[in-house]
């Protein structure tokens, strides 16, 4: 289906306007004062269809700069304020998006907390660890789940600690440990001993002595081999828990 299709597919009477509209909000070339009042009459309709039509704005952007800014944040706070109407078609372009931030603190704007929770474990069902040409969608969802503590969060983003991106380990680490889910220890105990990354291995490291987690029998000669290289100790892993003498647990 084309970007426009939902529209033309209707009732031609009612939605020519909101064609003629859609079309000049992604017309680059537009004047921005005419782009502007396509943005504020969809804006107005409020339907479905005209929030499909205005999200692929967030897509490109426009010079000068700050139109671009404005013109966006116009949308982003009409979205926000919409309700229900805004909800699936901004779950869609998430899916399909080129700038996810937008997007993703759209719904947390529009959700509830739970289900803002559920519908970015949902995105990350979706993700592989795999390479991708580009990874922004997975890693903006994994760095949003940060700030949610949920039991449904570790078992969604501890796959991503195999992922092939650093970036995307990376981020992946500092969610679990943001986390009250001891469920995580066992994976960031394996990433710390195989992963070369020294960023990793020290966040790790940190998080690991700070909620002190305690490590498997099977792994702490490697754990103990591995911990004198990470510059931020010296650390020990006494009784199978990664400490830094000398600081307060």
């Amino acid at each position: 289906m084309g970007l426009f299709d939902f529209l033309r597919g209707k009732n031609s009477n009612a939605v020519d306007p909101l064609l003629k509209h859609a079309e000049r909000v992604l017309d680059k070339r537009a004047m921005s004062p005419d782009r502007f009042a396509s943005i504020e009459y969809l804006c107005n309709v409020g339907s479905d269809e005209a929030w499909r039509a205005l999200l692929p704005r967030f897509n490109f952007t426009v010079d000068p700069s700050i139109t671009d800014r404005e013109e966006k944040q116009f949308i982003f706070e009409r979205i926000s304020e919409a309700g229900d109407a805004a909800v699936e078609p901004v779950k869609e372009f998430l899916r399909k998006a080129q700038a996810v931030n937008w997007p993703i603190k759209m719904l947390r704007a529009l959700l509830t907390p739970e289900a803002f929770v559920a519908e970015l474990v949902d995105v990350l069902s979706g993700e592989e660890t795999a390479y991708q040409k580009n990874g922004d969608r997975k890693n903006a969802a994994i760095i949003a789940l940060e700030d949610c503590v949920d039991p449904r969060v570790a078992p969604a983003v501890v796959p991503f600690l195999e992922d092939v991106s650093e970036d995307t380990r990376f981020h992946a680490v500092r969610t679990l440990l943001a986390q009250d889910d001891a469920t995580a220890a066992g994976p960031m105990f394996e990433l710390l001993v195989r992963d070369d990354s020294l960023r990793i291995r020290t966040t790790i490291a940190e998080g690991l002595a700070e909620k002190r987690w305690t490590c498997a029998e099977e792994l702490r000669e490697k754990v103990v081999a591995v911990v004198p290289r990470i510059p931020t100790g010296p650390y020990v892993l006494d009784a199978g828990v990664l400490t830094r003498p000398g600081r307060r647990a």
